[in-house]
C-alpha cells in the first residue's frame, strides 16, 4: 500500500510526530490523527484495498461505526452525536494505518525506531515527574498541584500517569527487543519498575489500578518461564519500594488510599453510573447518541457530568445494547484472529494483557468518545497489533 518511497517516508513522519502530541495538546492530536486518517484512506483507495472493511478480523469495528451513525441520525443531537461518530472513525482508521504501515517487510526496522522515540520520550516524563515531586517543580518549572498532585509537562492537568501506562507498550517492545544496548537489555525489568512506581506516585488511581493489574497480568500469564531467582529479586525490590513510598511523610500514596475508601461510602461515580443506566433503559438497542450524556442528564437529575465516567456505561446510554455488544464481540474478534498467528507466549500475554486494561470496564474511565484520550487508546492498541515478534 506504501509502495512510494516518498509516500512511506512522509506516512512514518506522521506517525512518529503522533506521541508529541499527546504532549502539547487535544488540537495537534486531532490535527495529525486527522492527517492520518485521509492519508490511510487515500491510500487505500488508490492501492484498492477496500475490502479490509469487510475483513473478518475488522469488520466489527466498522459494524459498530455504522451503528453509532444509526444512533446519531435518530438522536435529538445530531450535530454533536455525528461530529462524535466520525471522531470514532478516525481512530479505528488510526489503528488500521499502524498495522497496514508496520506490517510491510521494508517497514519492520521502522516499528522499532517508533519504540525507541517513545521509550525516551516515556524516560523523560518519568524522571520529570520524580524532579517535581521532590523539587516541587517539574523541568519546565510547572509545580505541583492541589494535595500534592504531580502534573510534569502537563501544567494543572492530572493525567501523566495515564499517558505513560498507554504507551508502557512501547517501552516494553523496546527494551525486550534491544539487545544491542547491553545496559538497557541487562536492566529492562528494573527500568519497567522505575516507570511503573512513576505512575504510582502520579496519585491517579485508575492509572495505579490498571498498572497494577499490568504488572500481576503479565508476570502471571509468563510465570513458567521467568527464573524463579530474578523473581524474588524483582518482587522484593518492588515491595521494599512500594513500603518506602507508602510510609514517607505526607504520603500521596497512602492519602489516595485512605481517601479512596473513605469516597467509597457516598461515591458520586455510583451517581452517574446510575444515571446512565436510566438513559440506557430508555433508549434501550441505539442509546441516545454519542456524547449525549452530558444532555439528557441533566433533563431528570442534579448531580451530572460530561460522560458517566465509565466507558462501558457511556456506550450503553449514548450508543445503546447494540453498541456496547458489537465492541465486545470485536474486541474478542480482534483478539482471537492475532493470537492464532503468532507463535510468541510473551506477544501473547502482552495483547491480553493491554487488552484488558485499556477496555478495562471496573473503574471510573475516561470517555470513550474523548478524542485525546481514545486516539492515545487506539494508537497504541495499533502498535501492539503490529508487532510480530517480542
Amino acid at each position: 500500500m506504501f509502495q512510494n518511497k516518498t509516500n512511506n517516508n512522509s506516512f512514518f513522519v506522521l506517525i512518529l510526530s503522533m506521541p508529541f502530541t499527546f504532549l502539547i495538546g487535544s488540537f495537534f492530536v486531532n490535527f495529525v490523527a486527522i492527517l492520518i486518517t485521509f492519508y490511510t484512506l487515500i491510500l487505500i483507495v488508490i492501492s484498492k484495498k477496500t475490502n479490509i472493511f469487510f475483513d473478518n478480523e475488522y469488520r466489527f469495528l466498522f459494524i459498530l461505526f455504522i451503528i453509532f451513525l444509526i444512533s446519531s441520525l435518530l438522536s435529538e443531537y445530531k450535530l454533536t452525536s455525528f461530529e462524535n461518530s466520525f471522531s470514532f472513525f478516525s481512530n479505528i482508521i488510526l489503528f488500521l494505518a499502524l498495522i497496514l504501515f508496520f506490517s510491510e517487510k521494508r517497514n519492520e526496522n521502522k516499528i522499532f525506531l517508533l519504540s525507541k522515540f517513545i521509550f525516551f520520550l516515556t524516560l523523560f516524563l518519568c524522571i520529570d515527574l520524580w524532579v517535581q515531586k521532590i523539587s516541587g517543580n517539574s523541568v519546565f518549572g510547572y509545580p505541583k498541584q492541589q494535595a500534592g498532585r504531580l502534573t510534569s509537562i502537563f501544567k494543572d492537568e492530572q493525567i501523566p500517569g495515564g499517558i505513560i501506562l498507554k504507551l508502557s507498550i512501547f517501552s516494553i517492545y523496546y527494551l525486550f527487543e534491544n539487545n544491542k544496548n547491553k545496559f538497557l537489555y541487562n536492566y529492562k525489568i528494573l527500568i519497567l519498575l522505575f516507570i511503573y512506581f512513576s505512575i504510582i506516585i502520579t496519585g491517579e488511581r485508575s492509572s495505579i489500578i490498571l498498572a497494577s493489574i499490568l504488572f500481576f497480568l503479565l508476570t502471571a500469564l509468563n510465570f513458567h518461564s521467568i527464573p524463579k531467582k530474578k523473581l524474588v529479586t524483582y518482587t522484593s525490590i518492588f515491595l521494599f519500594s512500594f513500603f518506602v513510598l507508602f510510609n514517607l511523610k505526607n504520603s500521596l500514596i497512602k492519602e489516595r488510599f485512605f481517601y479512596t475508601i473513605e469516597q467509597s461510602q457516598n461515591n458520586i461515580y455510583f451517581q452517574l453510573y446510575n444515571n446512565g443506566f436510566k438513559i440506557f433503559k430508555e433508549n434501550i438497542f441505539f442509546g441516545t447518541g454519542p456524547q449525549s450524556y452530558r444532555y439528557e442528564c441533566l433533563k431528570n437529575n442534579d448531580i451530572c457530568s460530561t460522560h458517566p465516567h465509565n466507558f462501558l456505561i457511556e456506550l450503553l446510554s449514548d450508543g445503546g445494547l447494540l453498541s456496547a455488544s458489537i465492541l465486545v464481540i470485536s474486541l474478542f474478534s480482534l483478539l482471537l484472529f492475532k493470537i492464532k498467528k503468532i507463535e510468541s507466549r510473551f506477544l501473547k500475554s502482552i495483547i491480553i494483557s493491554y487488552l484488558i486494561i485499556l477496555f478495562f470496564p471496573l473503574i471510573p474511565t475516561g470517555s470513550f468518545f474523548n478524542s485525546f484520550h481514545m486516539t492515545l487508546t487506539w494508537f497504541s492498541l495499533g502498535f501492539i497489533f503490529s508487532l510480530k515478534k517480542i
